[in-house]
Formats: C-alpha cells, sequence, structure tokens
C-alpha cells in the first residue's frame, strides 16, 4: 500500500502542504527527508513552518521519492480525483477553429515582422490600418500587372516607357 493510499484510509485530516509533507516524513528526522529528498534543512522547515511552497520540479521530486502522486503533495486527493476547471479560451482563439492550419502562416509573419525594426514595424502597421489589407493586396497586384505588362514590351516599347515615365516623375518632383 503507498503512502497515499494509506493516507486517504487511516486519516483525512492532512489539509494543508505542511501537513502532507510531515506525513510523508513520517518517523524520520526533517534533517533526514530533507537530505533525502534533495533539499537544504532550511527549505525543508520553510514548506513546513513559513508557508512557502516548493517548485513545480521539487514537488514533482518529492512525490516520486516518496510514492504519491504529485496531485496528492499539491492538493490533498488523488490523481484518480476528477478535477474540475473551468477553462475559458483565450481571446484570440474565440471563433478561430483554423487556429492549428493557420499556424505555420502566423509563424512567418512573426518572423517577417520581427525582423522588421520599430519604424519599420510602425509604418507597417499604419499602412495596414490606412489602406486595408485588401487596398495593399489591390495594389500589389495593380504593381504585379504593371510589371508583367512591362516585361511583355519589346525593348524599344520598354525604353520609350522608361523616358516618358521618368519625364513625368521629373515633373511632379518640380512641382512640389
Amino acid at each position: 500500500m503507498s503512502n497515499e493510499e494509506r493516507h486517504i484510509d487511516e486519516k483525512d485530516d492532512l489539509i494543508s502542504l505542511a501537513d502532507r509533507l510531515r506525513y510523508l516524513i513520517g518517523n524520520r528526522s526533517t534533517r533526514a527527508a530533507a537530505k533525502a529528498w534533495q533539499l537544504s534543512y532550511s527549505t525543508l522547515n520553510n514548506y513546513m513552518t513559513r508557508g512557502t511552497e516548493p517548485s513545480l520540479s521539487v514537488a514533482a521530486k518529492i512525490a516520486e521519492l516518496e510514492g504519491v502522486s504529485i496531485e496528492w503533495l499539491a492538493w490533498g486527493y488523488r490523481e484518480d480525483a476528477s478535477v474540475q476547471t473551468e477553462e475559458k479560451p483565450a481571446i484570440y482563439h474565440v471563433n478561430r477553429p483554423e487556429q492549428a492550419r493557420n499556424e505555420p502562416l502566423q509563424m512567418a509573419w512573426m518572423m517577417v515582422f520581427n525582423s522588421l525594426d520599430n519604424v519599420e514595424q510602425e509604418a507597417l502597421l499604419r499602412l495596414i490600418h490606412k489602406e486595408g489589407i485588401k487596398g495593399i493586396l489591390r495594389e500589389s497586384d495593380q504593381r504585379h500587372s504593371l510589371a508583367q505588362a512591362i516585361s511583355q514590351l519589346d525593348e524599344v516599347q520598354r525604353n520609350d516607357f522608361y523616358t516618358q515615365a521618368l519625364a513625368l516623375a521629373t515633373a511632379l518632383k518640380s512641382e512640389k
């Protein structure tokens, strides 16, 4: 019979973590238990007298060494006891069942965004806010269409186009 089962069968008054630690220490001294659990005496004493609580890794080590579940050590009940939690989904998950499918896209977006300096990040956010993503994509499509049309021109037509575009840009610049 494990320590945990004996506790449940014999005693029901081990309410606090300190009580459960004292129960696990049993007939040993606090120093002997601290040594067995690879803790300093003062640390174990603080758990029992000052209300401090062990880290998850320390609690897991004690539970494993003493043959009890971490749930019993932490809260006083066995693993098979049903634990009811009221979990609310994170705001950004609400109505987003495609979350797992989009994870690589989100990761790629964050990698690109994080590669920008602060000024570029702010400019990108302003652009998205001002133009909207549809406007940005439409402009991108227009640029792509223009680039495609230019690439289909022969060399003479392309040179004429660039000459006219440069003249127009120069005229617009001088108007400012």
